[in-house]
């Protein structure tokens, strides 16, 4: 039905519907039709429809096809650069092939209304073929020619430079007093190398910088301000990155500032305290292992362990409270005797022996110990209890949502 249709087809648009079915089914049984109802519209203004679907038809006999239509003197410029779409696809980068995308390059020079659309898919071709070095005498002819639009001219100067970017580099540094008088040219010179790198490059930039003319100057230098203020962002992004990471930090501190002063107070011999005399707290330098602020459940986890150990840390004097079991069964009513000497329990007991006005919660150390606990030591079990905890917490929305870092603070 489609070869029907193919080879009876008269109206443009019709035709080229026909042959987007015949694009998407990619059946090579329509490689011959093809290119035989090629053939009677090569002259017709949708002829380069025909390659871009002949491009899509599975067949080894494509290339033969791409070959004698690309050698073809009467083929179009436009449907020979098509040709060449069908190259690059198969990787087809014999010298056949580069001497039809050389064709085209010198069809597009001699051409007097240029499209650079055309010269992007010719080099595009000849790049990916290694063949640049066969054409650098046409990338001059283009890129200092003001027959040429500015996009085609600087297309063509860049990949002018790719084939030996030290020796034309030198070339352009070495006669840059006779490129400046051509402002045109100076400035698709100062435009594209304002985008490379390199001792050469840098050369070349400081020589418009000091010698160029206004714009080629101003080239150069919005592109130092762009590339200024690219590093600065990197290095502020760098440091929210930290921040982020070590957000933990201040929170840290004012822990381990507490701490001392709690310290320092337990052991000075000041009327209202005399009766302690030694530090609460043991230095324990794992609280340094809270800087990082946990970013998965993972290390949230791992994190909630480890903020376990430095909760129940405590000093082992605190279990010198000369209470009786009988006094400590009516304070801890709730608490299984084998607990008494859990380091919470003990705290609670030492400070209550010494007259300190305490409930059970213990500063809510104990409400945060159980907490960790369930989230660390037990992340998977009681999973009811952990719920709950988080809801005195204030924390089950974030756990829902995953917020571990703010559960985490």
């Amino acid at each position: 039905m489609l070869i029907a249709k193919l080879y009876s087809t008269v109206d443009s648009d019709e035709m080229i519907h026909v042959l987007n079915e015949i694009a998407e089914i990619r059946d090579p049984i329509f490689l011959y039709p093809l290119y035989e109802t090629y053939k009677k519209n090569k002259n017709s203004h949708i002829s380069h429809y025909f390659i871009t679907t002949l491009n899509e038809l599975d067949s080894n006999d494509v290339i033969q096809i791409a070959f004698e239509i690309g050698e073809n003197p009467e083929t179009k410029d436009v449907d020979r650069n098509y040709i060449l779409e069908i190259f690059n696809k198969r990787k087809i980068y014999e010298q056949r092939a580069i001497d039809i995308a050389v064709v085209s390059l010198q069809a597009f020079i001699s051409s007097k209304d240029t499209n650079e659309f055309d010269l992007y898919a010719i080099l595009f071709y000849l790049e990916n073929a290694g063949a640049l070095s066969k054409i650098e005498s046409e990338l001059q002819v283009i890129f200092t020619n003001d027959k040429f639009n500015i996009n085609s001219r600087e297309y063509a100067f860049e990949k002018w430079l790719k084939i030996d970017p030290k020796r034309n580099l030198q070339s352009i540094i070495d006669n840059f007093s006779t490129i400046k008088q051509n402002d045109k040219l100076e400035y698709l010179i100062a435009k594209v190398i304002s985008k490379w790198q390199g001792p050469k490059t840098e050369e070349l930039k400081k020589i418009i910088e000091e010698n160029g003319n206004i714009r080629a100057k101003n080239i150069i230098m919005r592109a130092r301000e762009k590339d200024e203020e690219k590093k600065q962002k990197d290095i502020a992004e760098k440091q929210q990155a930290v921040q982020r990471q070590y957000s933990n930090a201040d929170l840290v501190e004012k822990i381990i500032i507490l701490r001392e002063k709690i310290n320092d107070k337990s052991k000075s011999k000041s009327k209202s305290n005399e009766h302690i005399g030694f530090s609460i707290f043991p230095q324990n330098e794992a609280i340094f292992l809270q800087l990082k602020t946990a970013n998965d459940h993972a290390t949230l986890i791992k994190a909630c362990v480890g903020l376990r150990d430095i909760i129940q840390n405590l000093n082992d004097e605190l279990g010198n409270h000369g209470l009786s079991i009988d006094e400590i069964k009516k304070l801890l009513p709730d608490t299984a005797e084998g607990d008494f000497n859990k380091s919470i329990n003990k705290l609670f007991l030492f400070l209550h022996s010494k007259k300190f006005k305490i409930d059970s919660s213990v500063f809510e150390l104990r409400e945060l110990n159980q907490l960790v606990g369930l989230l660390g030591a037990h992340p998977v079990g009681e999973k009811d209890k952990l719920i709950k905890k988080l809801e005195i917490a204030k924390l089950d929305e974030a756990y829902r949502e995953e917020e571990w870092a703010t559960i985490h603070q």
